[in-house]
């Protein structure tokens, strides 16, 4: 992420956990962040589109936190620790949570797509832990447990916010994981029929590929993000089109290919295309 982007970031998330959303202006940020008022406007059309940013951050800083914790040959410890380090980031960062609840923040107009990313990334989460536990034994039933096991998640974050002292913070983990044992468990014994017949197309491979590539441009790219933003928007554009355009598509990722820092997720993206753009 450019140097004064990331200034700005970090010092509208200390005004709006110090004074609220709606009493901060611009020019404080900008102060905060040590940059004139013009720089806002350069990666932010509006406070609302900084919320979103900071939504961005936050969540680009909880997937790297995690990385450590993810290479624990152990899966159930590995995800027991993830979720440490989940509850441990909420507990952390429960003033600026408190008040974007209280100040009922508006998204602006990505609002739609953002829950719809949001949903995405922690769904895929949830079903990529949930398999590297339990294998193959649960596919027919991963959808559903990874609802299961957000709703368990969202619950206790929802609580932790309202009073965390109300909860053992150490034991949470285990906890949940073991109850994640018992359905599973008794979903694989039972052989009872799944809910959940079919994913929405919003979380189908290919939009998780959009995704993934748009999180990580926000995250790391440093230099002309918003060029390769334009990008993936073009791809998108073309792909929920009835004929697109394959010439298009084939162009614009050649574009994304120059940046390195996003590579992987590029490929990954031209293999789940690979049967569309031929």
């Amino acid at each position: 992420m450019n140097e004064k982007k990331k200034r700005i970031i970090q010092g509208s998330i200390e005004l709006f956990a110090k004074k609220g959303f709606h009493t901060t202006s611009v020019q404080e940020i900008a102060d905060q962040a040590g940059v004139a008022k013009g720089s806002f406007y350069n990666y932010f059309e509006s406070k609302e589109e900084l919320i979103v940013s900071i939504y961005d951050y936050y969540y680009a800083t909880i997937l790297e936190r995690m990385k450590e914790a993810q290479q624990e040959s152990d899966s159930r410890e590995a995800l027991m620790k993830q979720l440490q380090i989940y509850f441990d980031f909420i507990i952390e960062n429960k003033p600026l949570i408190v008040m974007l609840l209280r100040d009922q923040v508006p998204l602006g107009r990505d609002a739609e797509s953002f829950i719809i990313q949001t949903r995405q990334q922690n769904f895929n989460w949830a079903k990529n832990n949930i398999l590297s536990i339990y294998g193959d034994s649960i596919k027919p039933y991963e959808n559903d447990v990874a609802v299961l096991l957000e709703g368990m998640i969202n619950s206790y974050t929802n609580w932790l916010v309202v009073d965390e002292r109300t909860i053992d913070r150490a034991a949470l983990p285990r906890f949940i994981v073991g109850r994640l044992d018992d359905m599973c468990q008794g979903l694989i014994k039972e052989q009872s029929s799944q809910p959940i017949q079919r994913l929405p197309q919003v979380f189908e491979e290919r939009a998780l590929s959009l995704t993934k590539i748009r999180q990580k441009i926000h995250s790391v790219v440093k230099d002309d993000s918003n060029k390769a933003l334009e990008a993936l928007d073009v791809i998108e554009q073309e792909l929920q089109k009835d004929t697109p355009q394959h010439i298009i598509i084939e162009s614009m990722l050649e574009h994304l290919r120059k940046f390195s820092a996003i590579s992987e997720e590029v490929l990954s993206l031209e293999k789940t295309l690979e049967s569309e753009i031929r």
